[in-house]
């Protein structure tokens, strides 16, 4: 998952918590006010993150990132036949299109790889920062579905409207506004 998860991805890494990721917010806020430059960090929270995710668009990713076909088929199989009964009454079965399972160790993994293309997308429209010598441009950290971006310039605050609509458009995705 090293090579796979996008480098800011916090979940799913060897070696990594979220206490790296609660580190790397620090550490940004301290080079801001070191250095006197203006940032905003905006902290975006998924309604309903692992229920809304895409099937569709989850194994088109994971294909793309190089994931096997043995593999997605093997995924697919599990989530194909999916049901659901409301709230535990006995009803007819609901298919289930959308989503994840709840408490099973593979959907942390499979919502980091499902949000990569937002973070790549940040990556290529926003300034970032760079707070290390040497260091990667730093525009979102993520873990899991809690991502906080980093807003140099005012007129980024449009850019990432304009992104986060993409990616819902595209995923079928939704953000908390409250």
């Amino acid at each position: 998952m090293k090579d796979i998860l996008h480098h800011k991805q916090y979940c799913g890494r060897n070696g990594q918590a979220i206490f790296d990721e609660v580190a790397t917010v620090r550490d940004i806020i301290a080079y801001a006010e070191e250095t006197n430059k203006p940032i905003c960090l905006l902290s975006i929270d998924f309604k309903e993150a692992f229920d809304k995710m895409s099937h569709t668009f989850l194994f088109k990713i994971l294909r793309q990132y190089g994931i096997g076909d043995n593999f997605c088929s093997r995924l697919q199989k599990i989530y194909a036949d999916a049901t659901s009964t409301l709230n535990g009454h006995k009803s007819t079965p609901i298919k289930i299109l959308s989503g994840v399972r709840q408490g099973c160790p593979l959907s942390m993994i499979l919502f980091a790889l499902y949000i990569k293309p937002l973070l790549i997308n940040l990556d290529k429209k926003l300034n970032g920062l760079y707070i290390r010598h040497n260091s990667t441009k730093t525009t979102a950290i993520a873990y899991a579905d809690d991502i906080t971006m980093i807003v140099t310039q005012p007129e980024e605050i449009n850019t990432v409207k304009e992104i986060l609509h993409d990616y819902m458009h595209a995923t079928g995705a939704s953000i908390n506004t409250n």
